[in-house]
């Protein structure tokens, strides 16, 4: 898996319940969206060159566990499917040592022709390392949750 370290969270980014704000958990995965980007061939001196990025389409966040001023954490991130202009990730917002799950979330991408800002498939070399970096990350367990949608209790059920 590919790993974004992270700095102790400050207390700005936390919120009157004294506990990170919902926001900064999304702050926080977007960035290893980069890594993963980076990863992929579309670091910004790529982007640069190929007039091409990657913009995200969709989120699915879930939040598990509180996080409190000056914890540090780590993303672990991988690579779920694509296709010729779509990258499916999933991120887990892990404890430092990586043994507690915080926050996950599943990511929707698509490439994006940076001159006209539509859609696009992937350059040949950026679509060969997508697909290499799935090929890796198929030995790890599907993640649960990946692909779950929200969902709204029976009705006439309490929480």
């Amino acid at each position: 898996m590919l790993k974004t370290h992270y700095a102790p969270v400050p207390e700005s980014y936390c919120d009157y319940n004294g506990h990170l704000n919902e926001g900064y958990y999304l702050v926080m995965l977007s960035l290893a969206t980069d890594t993963v980007l980076d990863a992929a061939g579309l670091d910004a001196e790529s982007r640069n060159a190929l007039n091409f990025s990657a913009f995200t389409v969709q989120n699915n966040l879930r939040y598990f566990k509180e996080i409190y001023k000056g914890k540090r954490l780590t993303a672990y991130s991988r690579v779920l499917s694509s296709d010729k202009k779509r990258l499916r990730i999933w991120h887990e917002l892990r404890n430092e040592e990586g043994t507690e799950t915080y926050a996950a979330v599943e990511c929707l991408l698509v490439g994006v022709d940076m001159a006209s800002r539509k859609s696009a498939v992937w350059p040949a070399k950026v679509e060969t390392i997508i697909r290499e970096l799935q090929a890796s990350h198929e030995q790890y367990t599907w993640p649960m949750g990946a692909g779950n949608a929200i969902t709204q209790p029976a009705q006439g059920a309490s929480v």
